[in-house]
């Protein structure tokens, strides 16, 4: 028995990193294919950054995701204080009405906010982006805070005030530096949910703010050029990076935290 668990467990590994190993490899293939391989070559890294069009969506991609990102952390950290110490009654519907972007169909959504822009005469762009993929990353932001938010001491607002504390004060002294970790990974599951967002964009995007999935999905009818490749290869480093770096941060402060 455990060596069919072992071997469904490996065979689930392989099977969600040979994606991803390809992409790392194909994008060194020296060949304008992906269907051979002839080769080792930093051509297309090359190309990636001498292709303007390209870089653009890039940028675009980024801009929205930090701004959609940081808003919906914002908020987000709001909203999960107010419901962890609001004891009265309408907490579940409130709960409710949060989670509820995550229930309808996004594609419903993009037409609801493209209708909505359209009627109050709003230009598409760089703001309706954000505007839209704040509502797909917000309810997945409250609800990392919200985990951590309910775990707090209920009394801690009323001692940082004997103490001499601001609401502010409160905040950035107490709340914050305990929610530390659910901020940083509220952020970066929004900015990933955001950046890789195409069904939202596609309904929301106007002319000069195409994302980099919109890009890439427009090329299919093409064909892909190498550069994706050599593009996800960078992206999937630097994912990698950041993972690290979380990680080794929050191994620190856990050892710190054990030692003291």
């Amino acid at each position: 028995m455990d060596r069919i668990v072992n071997g469904i467990a490996r065979g689930v590994f392989v099977f969600l990193y040979i994606p991803i190993v390809a992409v790392i490899v194909y994008s060194f293939n020296a060949a304008g294919t992906n269907t051979r391989f002839e080769g080792l070559t930093l051509q297309w890294y090359v190309e990636l950054f001498q292709d303007g069009a390209l870089m653009q969506t890039l940028r675009t991609s980024a801009i929205v995701a930090v701004l959609a990102a940081t808003v919906a952390t914002a908020i987000g950290i709001m909203f999960a204080l107010g419901l962890a110490r609001y004891r009265g009654r309408g907490k579940g519907g409130f709960m409710a009405l949060i989670a509820l972007p995550l229930i309808v169909p996004e594609i419903v959504l993009g037409v609801a906010l493209l209708s909505v822009f359209s009627a109050t005469k709003v230009p598409l762009g760089i703001t309706t982006l954000v505007l839209g993929h704040l509502i797909v990353s917000l309810p997945l932001a409250t609800l990392v805070l919200m985990s951590s938010a309910a775990m707090l001491d209920p009394s801690l607002p009323e001692a940082a005030t004997d103490l001499g504390c601001s609401p502010w004060q409160t905040f950035t002294r107490v709340y914050f530096p305990l929610l530390r970790p659910a901020v940083v990974a509220a952020w970066l599951l929004s900015f990933t949910t955001s950046f890789s967002n195409i069904v939202m964009s596609t309904f929301l995007s106007g002319v000069g703010s195409t994302t980099l999935p919109l890009k890439i999905y427009s090329s299919l009818k093409t064909g892909l050029t190498p550069s994706i490749n050599a593009l996800g290869a960078l992206l999937i480093l630097l994912t990698l990076v950041i993972v690290l770096a979380v990680g080794v941060s929050q191994m620190r402060r856990i050892l710190v935290d054990s030692r003291s």
